[in-house]
């Protein structure tokens, strides 16, 4: 009887032990076999030429621009948003504009709209990591750049980093966290230098202006304090305009877009090229209810023509061009390309057009409106005339009238013995100098 015992106790430990093997193998009888989660972790952004994935995660490995981490565990790995010291919200700066107000953001569906909330709360936050609403990791980066179309004020995230955590095949969870160039307190720091130019540049904006006054305002005020440079610091950011006077079309664009959003001016980011293939940015903006372009950079007179042009030499030269201030889409495909990743309007209004606002469009040759404009451009002292044609007819009738049949001499205070002027076909503008 005993000996029948110690046999029966003999097997009865056999089978435990094989039956937990079993199950920690997920081979136990009828039963499916366990699926080992998964952690896969990818890195995106727009400087891809800049990532640097192994600062990011150690154990990463690189394969191009793709980048991609496989960790296997045993069990899901749930991990929670960590708040603590520089995870608190950033303070200091206000946001460009409200999320429901931007353009790019209203472009999304609701799902998209609840992401791009969601991602905007985790960069503006510091989160080192967010548990993320969608389980569509393909949502990620067209939202992403919705973010940052809409939000120039983010100065100090070029990308992120997103983990999919899966259950065999299927996605349980997806983790978002922003990738910082700068540091919570150097952020601040800038937002403080930032916030003082933005304070000083709007202090000539009162209430009694339009929005077409309030935009000519800032494109005027920001071109007039800032280089183009190609080495300036910070270029692809607000900051390089703001802290440093110097920028290149990113940081020209993103400014203005700041500057207008703080005045109550709908305005986006505008990405494409032009017509030399080089890169540009500039801007969509909204002026009395009606969508135009606008493009600081090219406003700036001196980068557009350059020190060396020929048209300037022993000539006082403006330092603001506005052939590209509130155009139209048809005006602005003669030299700009666009690739926006979301749709753009076709904007056809000419009302708060430049040339239309300031009298100097011309659908025929009015040869009394030549006379105020010229007359206007001595009273104000500016220096230079520039007249807009609406059309490639009206261009050559008046380049005839003034140029060849020198009727231009009309309307000149000067011996008659010359004229300077430059002529631009493109934008079918003829600027004179009031000598």
């Amino acid at each position: 009887m005993k000996k029948f015992s110690k046999t029966v106790v003999v097997i009865l430990v056999l089978l435990i032990f094989l039956t937990a093997y079993w199950a920690w193998e997920g081979r136990l009888p009828g039963l499916p076999p366990l699926k080992k989660a998964q952690q896969e972790t990818q890195l995106a952004g727009q400087d891809e030429e800049n990532r640097s994935p192994q600062d990011a995660l150690p154990d990463v490995t690189s394969a191009g621009q793709n980048t991609e981490a496989i960790q296997e565990t045993t069990e899901p790995q749930l991990k929670e948003t960590q708040e603590s010291g520089a995870d608190r919200p950033a303070d200091g700066m206000q946001p460009a504009q409200s999320a429901e107000t931007g353009y790019a953001y209203s472009l999304l569906k609701e799902e998209e709209k609840a992401l791009y909330l969601q991602l905007l709360q985790s960069i503006t936050g510091f989160c080192q990591e967010t548990e993320l609403t969608t389980l569509n990791p393909e949502l990620l980066e067209p939202v992403f750049n919705s973010v940052l179309a809409d939000h120039p004020e983010i100065f100090y995230v070029d990308g992120y980093t997103y983990t999919k955590h899966t259950l065999g095949e299927e996605i349980h969870k997806i983790t978002f966290t922003a990738r910082y160039t700068l540091t919570q307190t150097e952020t601040e720091q800038r937002k403080k230098g930032i916030e003082a130019y933005i304070e000083t540049a709007l202090s000539g904006i009162h209430s009694g202006m339009d929005d077409y006054q309030k935009i000519k305002y800032i494109y005027d005020y920001m071109i007039e304090h800032t280089d183009y440079r190609l080495d300036s610091p910070e270029n692809q950011t607000v900051c390089s305009v703001f802290l440093y006077g110097e920028s290149v079309c990113q940081g020209y664009a993103k400014a203005f877009q700041l500057l207008c959003s703080r005045v109550g001016i709908p305005a986006v980011l505008v990405t494409g090229e032009v017509k030399n293939g080089e890169a540009h940015a500039w801007d969509l903006v909204r002026s009395d209810g009606e969508w135009y372009y606008v493009d600081p950079t090219w406003g700036d007179a001196f980068y557009l023509m350059g020190d060396d042009d020929p048209a300037w030499q022993g000539k006082k030269r403006p330092s603001v061009n506005y052939d590209y201030l509130l155009v139209t889409t048809q005006q602005l495909l003669r030299t700009h390309t666009m690739d926006n990743f979301f749709p753009l309007p076709d904007c056809t209004a000419m009302k708060d057009n430049y040339y239309v606002r300031e009298d100097a469009y011309f659908d025929t040759v009015d040869e009394e409106k030549l006379t105020r404009l010229f007359a206007r451009g001595y009273e104000e002292q500016k220096g230079i005339v520039t007249l807009k044609c609406a059309d490639a007819d009206i261009y050559q009738q008046m380049k005839q009238k003034l140029l060849d049949d020198q009727e231009i001499f009309t309307y000149l205070k000067n011996d008659g013995s010359s004229a300077a002027y430059v002529d631009t076909p493109e934008q079918y503008t003829l600027s004179f100098w009031l000598e």
